[in-house]
């Protein structure tokens, strides 16, 4: 009687032609693995890509619109103002919020207030409001 011939198909490194050995079940070596996940996570544009989605979804956390007037127009003139800077952890800008874990950015958004670039700018800078009343416009010559 013959028996048939059972063929093992061999699994291949999804990094490199090498052939997988032992418990490996999708890279060779964690050279190959620290190389596939670079390319799949650390470029550019899904860094960027990433950063705008997590800017989405925690505008939308925090109302969608500028707390002191109301803008919602773009998100890209909207921040997030920290209420008190002492118990700042980090800045939420867009590098941050593609880099760091969503678990961490919650924690660090209810420290925020969120703010259009302009009503941001005269949270930070109260004193100048005053000044623009004194600035008289001279006729051009």
């Amino acid at each position: 009687i013959r028996q048939p011939m059972i063929v093992q198909l061999s699994k291949i490194c999804s990094s490199c032609p090498k052939i997988l050995t032992g418990r490996q079940t999708r890279y060779c070596s964690r050279k190959c693995h620290n190389a596939d996940s670079n390319v799949r996570l650390q470029n550019y544009e899904l860094q960027q890509a990433r950063g705008l989605s997590r800017k989405r979804e925690l505008i939308q956390l925090k109302g969608g619109k500028c707390e002191l007037c109301g803008y919602c127009k773009n998100i890209a003139a909207l921040c997030f103002h920290h209420l008190d800077p002492f118990r700042k952890d980090f800045g939420l800008d867009i590098r941050r919020l593609a880099n760091t874990t969503m678990s961490s950015l919650l924690l660090e958004l209810p420290k925020c207030q969120l703010l259009c670039h302009n009503c941001h700018s005269e949270v930070h800078h109260f004193e100048d409001k005053f000044a623009l009343a004194e600035i008289t416009l001279s006729p051009l010559l």
